[in-house]
């Protein structure tokens, strides 16, 4: 299995619980699917000590197929691990159980974007063209 990036193993935990909360399961119905560790770690990054959601997942609850939620979620993982490199670990163990539980949400699509250059460039030969490739996670 080729090593999960953490921008991919974010993206599949975000796509997850979107899932889950879509399909009226709750964050709870969320955290049942992992460890005690993982859930320690990513609680307070979703609920309050008191154990009231925090805004992002209020808003995911309440639209979980909102693009601008999920990147709310998103920016709120990214951050807690950024403020805890260890729990990077934690968020790779989540990713590999999704992949597990629901293959189709760990997975790329690559798809080929080709940059031409405008008309002038194409009368006069020196069109260069450049391939990128961009990569978006469904």
């Amino acid at each position: 299995m080729e090593p999960i990036t953490t921008a991919l193993a974010i993206n599949a935990v975000v796509l997850y619980l979107a899932k889950k909360l879509a399909d009226n399961k709750g964050i709870s119905g969320f955290f049942n699917d992992f460890t005690d560790a993982s859930v320690a770690w990513i609680k307070p990054v979703f609920l309050t000590e008191e154990g009231k959601e925090k805004e992002v997942i209020a808003d995911l609850t309440a639209d979980p197929n909102e693009q601008l939620n999920k990147d709310a979620v998103a920016t709120a993982i990214a951050k807690a691990v950024k403020k805890n490199p260890d729990a990077e670990q934690l968020l790779q163990e989540m990713a590999k159980v999704i992949q597990q539980n629901e293959p189709s949400l760990g997975t790329q699509n690559t798809i080929t974007r080709m940059q031409m250059g405008n008309l002038d460039d194409i009368r006069n030969g020196a069109l260069t063209t450049n391939i990128e490739f961009v990569v978006y996670y469904v």
